[in-house]
Protein backbone atom coordinates (compact mmCIF):
# COMPACT_ATOMS: atom_id res chain seq x y z
CA UNK A 1 0.00 0.00 0.00
CA UNK A 2 1.93 2.78 0.97
CA UNK A 3 1.12 5.36 -1.03
CA UNK A 4 1.62 8.98 0.38
CA UNK A 5 -1.07 10.46 2.57
CA UNK A 6 -1.67 13.89 2.26
CA UNK A 7 -4.44 15.48 4.84
CA UNK A 8 -5.54 18.41 4.54
CA UNK A 9 -6.37 20.09 7.87
CA UNK A 10 -7.90 23.42 9.28
CA UNK A 11 -10.61 24.80 11.81
CA UNK A 12 -14.17 24.45 10.70
CA UNK A 13 -16.15 25.84 7.39
CA UNK A 14 -12.65 27.03 5.69
CA UNK A 15 -13.36 24.89 2.94
CA UNK A 16 -11.43 22.02 3.48
CA UNK A 17 -13.93 19.36 2.04
CA UNK A 18 -14.45 21.88 -1.31
CA UNK A 19 -10.59 21.69 -1.75
CA UNK A 20 -10.97 17.70 -1.00
CA UNK A 21 -13.37 17.72 -3.46
CA UNK A 22 -11.27 19.65 -6.37
CA UNK A 23 -8.11 17.91 -5.97
CA UNK A 24 -10.03 14.69 -6.19
CA UNK A 25 -11.86 15.52 -8.89
CA UNK A 26 -15.79 14.74 -7.69
CA UNK A 27 -17.41 15.16 -5.04
CA UNK A 28 -16.73 12.67 -2.60
CA UNK A 29 -17.15 14.77 0.76
CA UNK A 30 -20.02 16.89 2.18
CA UNK A 31 -19.86 20.24 1.32
CA UNK A 32 -22.40 22.66 3.61
CA UNK A 33 -21.63 25.93 4.42
CA UNK A 34 -22.57 24.35 8.33
CA UNK A 35 -19.62 23.97 10.29
CA UNK A 36 -18.50 20.61 11.20
CA UNK A 37 -20.57 18.87 8.67
CA UNK A 38 -17.32 16.74 7.92
CA UNK A 39 -16.30 14.92 11.24
CA UNK A 40 -14.57 11.78 10.40
CA UNK A 41 -11.56 11.25 8.19
CA UNK A 42 -12.74 10.33 4.50
CA UNK A 43 -10.39 9.27 2.02
CA UNK A 44 -10.01 9.38 -1.73
CA UNK A 45 -7.67 8.43 -4.32
CA UNK A 46 -6.08 10.50 -6.95
CA UNK A 47 -3.08 11.76 -8.49
CA UNK A 48 -1.24 14.91 -8.00
CA UNK A 49 1.06 15.78 -10.76
CA UNK A 50 1.24 11.92 -12.07
CA UNK A 51 1.92 10.69 -8.44
CA UNK A 52 -0.45 8.51 -6.88
CA UNK A 53 -1.95 9.64 -3.38
CA UNK A 54 -4.48 8.76 -0.50
CA UNK A 55 -6.00 12.36 0.25
CA UNK A 56 -7.24 12.64 3.42
CA UNK A 57 -10.28 15.15 4.43
CA UNK A 58 -10.42 15.97 8.13
CA UNK A 59 -13.23 17.32 10.33
CA UNK A 60 -12.92 21.14 11.47
CA UNK A 61 -10.09 21.26 14.16
CA UNK A 62 -11.06 23.42 17.37
CA UNK A 63 -8.23 22.97 19.73
CA UNK A 64 -9.36 22.77 23.27
CA UNK A 65 -12.95 22.70 22.49
CA UNK A 66 -14.98 20.81 25.45
CA UNK A 67 -17.65 20.01 23.34
CA UNK A 68 -17.86 16.22 23.07
CA UNK A 69 -18.24 15.53 19.41
CA UNK A 70 -16.03 18.35 18.89
CA UNK A 71 -13.26 16.45 21.18
CA UNK A 72 -13.87 13.36 18.55
CA UNK A 73 -13.32 15.56 15.47
CA UNK A 74 -10.02 16.15 17.38
CA UNK A 75 -8.85 12.95 18.39
CA UNK A 76 -9.64 12.05 14.54
CA UNK A 77 -7.23 15.03 13.21
CA UNK A 78 -4.55 14.57 15.69
CA UNK A 79 -4.03 11.27 14.19
CA UNK A 80 -4.46 12.20 10.51
CA UNK A 81 -1.62 14.03 11.00
CA UNK A 82 0.21 11.41 13.06
CA UNK A 83 -0.30 9.28 9.62
CA UNK A 84 0.20 11.66 7.21
CA UNK A 85 3.03 12.34 4.95
CA UNK A 86 2.22 15.74 4.02
CA UNK A 87 -0.25 18.46 5.24
CA UNK A 88 -1.89 20.90 3.57
CA UNK A 89 -2.99 23.66 6.25
CA UNK A 90 -6.17 25.76 5.11
CA UNK A 91 -7.22 29.32 6.38
CA UNK A 92 -9.81 31.53 5.08
CA UNK A 93 -8.52 33.80 3.16
CA UNK A 94 -10.62 36.70 3.36
CA UNK A 95 -10.73 36.36 7.45
CA UNK A 96 -7.93 37.70 9.76
CA UNK A 97 -6.13 34.56 11.46
CA UNK A 98 -8.10 33.52 14.43
CA UNK A 99 -6.74 31.54 17.98
CA UNK A 100 -7.68 28.01 16.16
CA UNK A 101 -5.19 29.15 13.60
CA UNK A 102 -3.11 29.72 15.49
CA UNK A 103 -3.38 26.69 17.86
CA UNK A 104 -3.38 24.60 14.03
CA UNK A 105 -0.30 26.23 13.05
CA UNK A 106 1.68 25.35 16.00
CA UNK A 107 0.16 21.75 15.55
CA UNK A 108 1.40 21.59 12.18
CA UNK A 109 4.55 22.57 13.27
CA UNK A 110 5.25 20.82 16.07
CA UNK A 111 4.47 17.36 13.70
CA UNK A 112 7.46 18.08 11.64
CA UNK A 113 6.01 17.11 8.44
CA UNK A 114 6.13 18.68 5.25
CA UNK A 115 3.27 20.83 4.82
CA UNK A 116 1.73 23.57 2.78
CA UNK A 117 -0.04 26.33 3.64
CA UNK A 118 -3.32 27.62 2.12
CA UNK A 119 -5.46 30.48 1.72
CA UNK A 120 -8.53 29.35 1.08
CA UNK A 121 -11.41 31.12 -0.92
CA UNK A 122 -9.20 33.81 -2.19
CA UNK A 123 -11.48 34.40 -5.28
CA UNK A 124 -9.96 38.27 -5.34
CA UNK A 125 -6.69 38.25 -6.72
CA UNK A 126 -5.56 41.27 -5.01
CA UNK A 127 -6.48 39.76 -1.58
CA UNK A 128 -4.07 40.51 0.65
CA UNK A 129 -2.03 37.59 2.90
CA UNK A 130 0.10 39.75 4.99
CA UNK A 131 -1.56 39.38 8.14
CA UNK A 132 -0.81 35.24 7.80
CA UNK A 133 2.39 35.79 8.40
CA UNK A 134 2.15 35.72 12.02
CA UNK A 135 0.99 31.81 12.01
CA UNK A 136 4.71 31.37 10.93
CA UNK A 137 4.17 29.22 8.06
CA UNK A 138 5.18 31.94 5.68
CA UNK A 139 2.92 33.42 3.07
CA UNK A 140 0.34 31.55 1.91
CA UNK A 141 -1.07 30.19 -1.39
CA UNK A 142 -4.08 32.00 -2.13
CA UNK A 143 -6.26 29.62 -3.84
CA UNK A 144 -9.97 28.99 -4.66
CA UNK A 145 -11.68 25.50 -4.56
CA UNK A 146 -14.69 26.55 -5.90
CA UNK A 147 -13.61 28.63 -8.79
CA UNK A 148 -10.24 26.47 -9.39
CA UNK A 149 -8.00 29.27 -8.74
CA UNK A 150 -4.16 28.18 -8.53
CA UNK A 151 -5.23 25.16 -7.93
CA UNK A 152 -2.61 23.54 -10.65
CA UNK A 153 0.10 25.79 -8.37
CA UNK A 154 -1.28 23.81 -5.10
CA UNK A 155 -0.84 20.54 -6.93
CA UNK A 156 2.70 21.54 -7.85
CA UNK A 157 3.71 22.72 -4.11
CA UNK A 158 2.40 19.10 -2.89
CA UNK A 159 4.12 16.99 -5.39
CA UNK A 160 7.11 18.89 -5.01
CA UNK A 161 7.45 17.76 -0.87
CA UNK A 162 6.03 14.12 -1.48
CA UNK A 163 8.37 11.41 -0.43
CA UNK A 164 10.03 8.83 -2.73
CA UNK A 165 7.55 7.49 -5.01
CA UNK A 166 6.30 3.45 -4.28
CA UNK A 167 7.35 0.43 -6.41
CA UNK A 168 4.77 -0.49 -8.95
CA UNK A 169 4.03 -4.01 -6.62
CA UNK A 170 2.76 -1.70 -3.82
CA UNK A 171 0.84 0.14 -6.08
CA UNK A 172 -0.91 -2.45 -7.84
CA UNK A 173 -1.92 -3.87 -4.49
CA UNK A 174 -3.86 -0.79 -3.74
CA UNK A 175 -5.28 -1.09 -7.01
CA UNK A 176 -6.68 -4.88 -6.23
CA UNK A 177 -7.70 -4.28 -2.84
CA UNK A 178 -11.38 -5.57 -2.23
CA UNK A 179 -14.03 -3.04 -1.16
CA UNK A 180 -16.18 -3.74 1.67
CA UNK A 181 -18.64 -1.78 2.46
CA UNK A 182 -20.34 -1.15 6.29
CA UNK A 183 -23.66 -0.12 5.32
CA UNK A 184 -26.91 -0.61 7.65
CA UNK A 185 -29.44 1.87 9.39
CA UNK A 186 -28.49 4.44 11.71
CA UNK A 187 -27.00 3.48 14.99
CA UNK A 188 -26.64 -0.16 14.71
CA UNK A 189 -23.34 -0.25 15.46
CA UNK A 190 -21.82 -0.21 11.79
CA UNK A 191 -18.95 2.31 13.27
CA UNK A 192 -18.01 0.12 16.40
CA UNK A 193 -17.28 -2.55 14.05
CA UNK A 194 -15.54 -1.11 11.84
CA UNK A 195 -13.14 -0.13 14.49
CA UNK A 196 -12.87 -3.64 15.95
CA UNK A 197 -11.79 -4.59 12.57
CA UNK A 198 -9.14 -2.33 12.38
CA UNK A 199 -8.17 -2.56 15.82
CA UNK A 200 -8.11 0.86 16.37
CA UNK A 201 -10.66 4.05 17.00
CA UNK A 202 -10.52 4.71 13.25
CA UNK A 203 -13.54 6.10 12.66
CA UNK A 204 -15.66 7.96 15.21
CA UNK A 205 -18.28 6.42 17.05
CA UNK A 206 -21.08 7.98 19.22
CA UNK A 207 -24.49 6.43 20.59
CA UNK A 208 -26.02 10.19 18.64
CA UNK A 209 -27.65 8.37 15.48
CA UNK A 210 -26.09 9.65 12.21
CA UNK A 211 -22.96 10.60 13.74
CA UNK A 212 -21.15 9.22 10.45
CA UNK A 213 -22.23 11.88 7.64
CA UNK A 214 -19.40 10.76 4.95
CA UNK A 215 -18.45 7.46 3.43
CA UNK A 216 -15.25 6.77 4.99
CA UNK A 217 -12.70 4.48 3.67
CA UNK A 218 -9.93 3.22 5.37
CA UNK A 219 -7.14 0.97 3.83
CA UNK A 220 -5.25 -1.81 5.67
CA UNK A 221 -4.07 -5.01 4.95
CA UNK A 222 -5.39 -8.57 6.66
CA UNK A 223 -3.60 -11.58 6.12
CA UNK A 224 -1.53 -10.29 3.31
CA UNK A 225 -5.19 -9.06 1.56
CA UNK A 226 -4.96 -5.18 0.76
CA UNK A 227 -9.24 -4.48 1.93
CA UNK A 228 -10.31 -0.64 1.97
CA UNK A 229 -13.68 -0.46 4.48
CA UNK A 230 -16.33 1.82 3.20
CA UNK A 231 -17.51 3.03 6.63
CA UNK A 232 -21.31 4.77 5.73
CA UNK A 233 -23.70 7.00 7.16
CA UNK A 234 -26.42 5.14 8.28
CA UNK A 235 -29.33 4.96 5.30
CA UNK A 236 -32.58 6.04 6.72
CA UNK A 237 -36.59 6.06 5.89
CA UNK A 238 -36.70 8.76 3.19
CA UNK A 239 -39.24 10.53 5.23
CA UNK A 240 -36.63 10.88 7.88
CA UNK A 241 -34.59 12.92 5.75
CA UNK A 242 -35.71 16.20 7.01
CA UNK A 243 -32.34 17.96 6.16
CA UNK A 244 -29.86 18.08 2.98
CA UNK A 245 -26.99 16.91 5.39
CA UNK A 246 -29.00 13.39 5.83
CA UNK A 247 -29.94 13.27 1.80
CA UNK A 248 -26.55 14.15 0.75
CA UNK A 249 -25.02 11.48 3.52
CA UNK A 250 -27.80 8.97 1.90
CA UNK A 251 -26.61 9.27 -1.82
CA UNK A 252 -22.90 8.41 -0.25
CA UNK A 253 -24.34 5.05 1.34
CA UNK A 254 -25.60 4.33 -1.54
CA UNK A 255 -22.81 5.20 -3.92
CA UNK A 256 -20.99 3.55 -1.51
CA UNK A 257 -22.63 0.04 -2.23
CA UNK A 258 -22.34 1.07 -5.82
CA UNK A 259 -18.68 1.02 -5.71
CA UNK A 260 -17.80 -1.48 -3.49
CA UNK A 261 -17.44 -5.33 -3.51
CA UNK A 262 -18.87 -6.79 -0.79
CA UNK A 263 -22.23 -5.27 0.84
CA UNK A 264 -21.64 -6.37 4.66
CA UNK A 265 -25.16 -5.30 5.83
CA UNK A 266 -25.37 -4.77 9.45
CA UNK A 267 -28.72 -5.67 11.31
CA UNK A 268 -29.26 -4.54 14.88
CA UNK A 269 -30.01 -7.91 16.89
CA UNK A 270 -31.89 -6.42 19.70
CA UNK A 271 -34.36 -4.46 16.65
CA UNK A 272 -34.37 -7.55 14.25
CA UNK A 273 -35.13 -7.03 10.56
CA UNK A 274 -36.71 -3.81 9.54
CA UNK A 275 -38.44 -2.65 6.30
CA UNK A 276 -34.98 -0.23 5.58
CA UNK A 277 -32.56 -3.47 6.37
CA UNK A 278 -34.56 -5.15 3.59
CA UNK A 279 -34.34 -2.14 1.05
CA UNK A 280 -30.58 -2.09 1.49
CA UNK A 281 -30.38 -5.80 1.28
CA UNK A 282 -32.68 -5.40 -2.04
CA UNK A 283 -30.38 -2.42 -3.75
CA UNK A 284 -27.19 -4.88 -2.99
CA UNK A 285 -28.34 -7.74 -4.46
CA UNK A 286 -30.02 -5.12 -7.64
CA UNK A 287 -26.64 -4.14 -7.73
CA UNK A 288 -25.27 -7.52 -7.66
CA UNK A 289 -22.61 -7.02 -4.85
CA UNK A 290 -21.55 -9.54 -2.96
CA UNK A 291 -23.62 -9.71 0.60
CA UNK A 292 -22.57 -10.71 4.43
CA UNK A 293 -25.52 -10.16 6.63
CA UNK A 294 -24.18 -9.24 10.39
CA UNK A 295 -26.31 -9.18 13.33
CA UNK A 296 -24.71 -6.98 15.88
CA UNK A 297 -24.83 -6.29 19.15
CA UNK A 298 -25.67 -9.96 19.73
CA UNK A 299 -23.81 -9.40 23.16
CA UNK A 300 -26.64 -7.77 24.68
CA UNK A 301 -28.90 -10.21 23.14
CA UNK A 302 -26.92 -13.11 24.64
CA UNK A 303 -26.94 -11.23 28.68
CA UNK A 304 -31.25 -11.41 28.31
CA UNK A 305 -30.44 -15.40 28.27
CA UNK A 306 -30.97 -17.11 31.90
CA UNK A 307 -29.28 -20.21 33.11
CA UNK A 308 -26.08 -21.92 33.67
CA UNK A 309 -23.25 -21.34 31.64
CA UNK A 310 -23.57 -24.46 29.70
CA UNK A 311 -28.11 -23.96 29.07
CA UNK A 312 -26.74 -20.44 28.01
CA UNK A 313 -24.84 -21.88 25.52
CA UNK A 314 -27.48 -23.82 24.18
CA UNK A 315 -30.01 -21.63 24.56
CA UNK A 316 -28.04 -18.81 22.66
CA UNK A 317 -27.50 -20.96 20.06
CA UNK A 318 -31.38 -21.71 19.47
CA UNK A 319 -32.33 -18.53 19.45
CA UNK A 320 -29.57 -17.95 16.62
CA UNK A 321 -31.43 -20.65 14.59
CA UNK A 322 -34.41 -18.96 15.19
CA UNK A 323 -33.09 -15.88 14.31
CA UNK A 324 -31.27 -17.11 10.57
CA UNK A 325 -34.83 -18.67 10.00
CA UNK A 326 -36.44 -15.44 10.44
CA UNK A 327 -33.65 -13.49 8.45
CA UNK A 328 -34.33 -16.17 5.67
CA UNK A 329 -38.27 -15.40 5.31
CA UNK A 330 -38.07 -11.95 5.57
CA UNK A 331 -34.67 -11.76 3.31
CA UNK A 332 -35.64 -14.47 1.00
CA UNK A 333 -34.41 -12.82 -2.34
CA UNK A 334 -30.68 -13.09 -0.33
CA UNK A 335 -31.08 -16.27 0.90
CA UNK A 336 -27.09 -16.76 -0.74
CA UNK A 337 -25.77 -14.11 1.81
CA UNK A 338 -24.07 -15.98 5.20
CA UNK A 339 -24.96 -14.87 8.57
CA UNK A 340 -22.96 -13.90 11.18
CA UNK A 341 -23.62 -12.61 14.82
CA UNK A 342 -20.88 -10.69 15.87
CA UNK A 343 -20.25 -8.08 19.43
CA UNK A 344 -17.85 -5.49 18.63
CA UNK A 345 -17.70 -4.65 22.22
CA UNK A 346 -17.03 -8.14 23.07
CA UNK A 347 -14.79 -8.71 19.49
CA UNK A 348 -17.29 -11.67 19.05
CA UNK A 349 -16.53 -13.17 15.10
CA UNK A 350 -14.95 -9.99 14.50
CA UNK A 351 -12.40 -11.84 12.19
CA UNK A 352 -15.31 -13.89 11.20
CA UNK A 353 -16.79 -10.81 8.89
CA UNK A 354 -13.53 -10.73 7.14
CA UNK A 355 -13.05 -14.30 6.59
CA UNK A 356 -16.31 -14.54 5.22
CA UNK A 357 -16.56 -11.69 3.33
CA UNK A 358 -13.33 -12.74 1.10
CA UNK A 359 -14.86 -15.56 0.62
CA UNK A 360 -17.91 -14.05 -0.54
CA UNK A 361 -15.76 -12.02 -2.96
CA UNK A 362 -13.95 -15.21 -4.16
CA UNK A 363 -17.42 -16.81 -5.28
CA UNK A 364 -18.34 -13.26 -6.35
CA UNK A 365 -15.42 -13.27 -9.01
CA UNK A 366 -15.54 -17.38 -9.56
CA UNK A 367 -15.23 -18.37 -13.40
CA UNK A 368 -16.26 -22.11 -14.24
CA UNK A 369 -15.20 -23.76 -17.24
CA UNK A 370 -17.64 -24.06 -19.72
CA UNK A 371 -17.74 -27.72 -20.04
CA UNK A 372 -18.26 -28.07 -16.45
CA UNK A 373 -21.66 -25.12 -16.67
CA UNK A 374 -22.92 -28.18 -19.39
CA UNK A 375 -22.18 -30.59 -18.28
CA UNK A 376 -24.06 -29.25 -15.44
CA UNK A 377 -26.98 -28.05 -17.47
CA UNK A 378 -27.23 -31.68 -19.22
CA UNK A 379 -28.25 -33.15 -15.51
CA UNK A 380 -30.40 -30.56 -14.34
CA UNK A 381 -32.56 -30.75 -17.11
CA UNK A 382 -32.37 -34.46 -17.32
CA UNK A 383 -33.15 -34.49 -13.77
CA UNK A 384 -36.00 -31.82 -14.05
CA UNK A 385 -36.78 -31.68 -17.84
CA UNK A 386 -38.00 -28.17 -19.14
CA UNK A 387 -42.20 -27.45 -18.54
CA UNK A 388 -43.98 -28.30 -22.23
CA UNK A 389 -46.58 -25.82 -23.71
CA UNK A 390 -48.45 -26.40 -26.70
CA UNK A 391 -47.35 -28.76 -29.63
CA UNK A 392 -43.15 -27.55 -29.86
CA UNK A 393 -41.29 -28.53 -26.90
CA UNK A 394 -39.24 -26.02 -24.83
CA UNK A 395 -35.61 -27.26 -25.22
CA UNK A 396 -32.31 -25.46 -23.72
CA UNK A 397 -29.02 -26.02 -25.34
CA UNK A 398 -25.90 -25.08 -23.73
CA UNK A 399 -24.73 -22.69 -21.47
CA UNK A 400 -21.66 -20.02 -20.97
CA UNK A 401 -20.27 -17.92 -18.44
CA UNK A 402 -19.47 -14.39 -20.28
CA UNK A 403 -18.84 -12.57 -17.05
CA UNK A 404 -18.21 -12.73 -13.47
CA UNK A 405 -18.64 -9.98 -10.39
CA UNK A 406 -21.21 -11.37 -9.97
CA UNK A 407 -20.97 -14.65 -12.09
CA UNK A 408 -23.50 -14.36 -15.15
CA UNK A 409 -24.34 -17.70 -16.79
CA UNK A 410 -26.22 -17.06 -20.71
CA UNK A 411 -28.03 -20.27 -21.23
CA UNK A 412 -29.15 -20.82 -25.07
CA UNK A 413 -33.03 -22.12 -25.89
CA UNK A 414 -35.33 -22.42 -28.56
CA UNK A 415 -37.96 -20.21 -26.85
CA UNK A 416 -36.37 -18.08 -23.76
CA UNK A 417 -39.74 -15.97 -23.37
CA UNK A 418 -41.29 -18.87 -22.17
CA UNK A 419 -39.14 -20.17 -19.40
CA UNK A 420 -41.27 -19.94 -16.60
CA UNK A 421 -40.30 -18.24 -14.04
CA UNK A 422 -40.52 -20.94 -11.21
CA UNK A 423 -37.88 -23.63 -13.74
CA UNK A 424 -35.65 -20.43 -14.13
CA UNK A 425 -35.47 -20.71 -9.87
CA UNK A 426 -34.55 -24.06 -10.00
CA UNK A 427 -31.58 -24.10 -12.18
CA UNK A 428 -30.30 -21.34 -10.05
CA UNK A 429 -30.46 -23.53 -7.31
CA UNK A 430 -29.01 -26.49 -8.78
CA UNK A 431 -26.24 -24.09 -10.27
CA UNK A 432 -25.39 -23.00 -6.53
CA UNK A 433 -25.54 -26.45 -5.15
CA UNK A 434 -23.26 -27.89 -7.91
CA UNK A 435 -20.37 -25.24 -7.81
CA UNK A 436 -21.51 -23.80 -4.17
CA UNK A 437 -21.41 -20.14 -5.15
CA UNK A 438 -22.87 -18.79 -1.73
CA UNK A 439 -22.52 -15.16 -0.61
CA UNK A 440 -23.04 -13.59 -4.18
CA UNK A 441 -25.98 -13.02 -6.20
CA UNK A 442 -26.16 -15.11 -9.37
CA UNK A 443 -27.40 -14.14 -12.87
CA UNK A 444 -28.84 -16.25 -15.29
CA UNK A 445 -29.87 -14.96 -18.95
CA UNK A 446 -31.52 -16.82 -21.37
CA UNK A 447 -30.94 -16.02 -25.02
CA UNK A 448 -31.94 -17.41 -28.64
CA UNK A 449 -30.35 -19.83 -30.10
CA UNK A 450 -28.82 -18.83 -33.38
Amino acid sequence: MRRPVVAIVGKPNVGKSALFNRLLGKRVSIVEETPGVTRDRVTGETELAGRPVLLVDTGGLVPGEREAMASLVAQQVTKAIEESDVLIFVVDGRQEPTLPDFQIADLVRRSGKPSVFVANKADDPDTQMAEFWELGLGEPLPVSAIHGRNISSLIDAVAAVLPPPVSQEETQDAQQAVRLAIVGRPNVGKSSLVNALLGQERVIVSPIPGTTRDAVDTFFEWKGRPIILIDTAGLRKKSAIKEKLDYYAQVRAVAAIDRADVTVLVIDGKEGVTRQDLRIASYSDEKGKALVLVVSKWDLVAAQIDGDPATKRRREKVLQQDFTRFLRQEMHFVSYAPVLYVSSVMRWNVDEVLKKSLECYEQWQRRIATAQVNQWLEEAVSRHPPPAFGTKPLKIYYATQPQTAPPTFVLFANRPDDIPETYQRYLENSLRNRFRLWGTPVRLMFRQRE
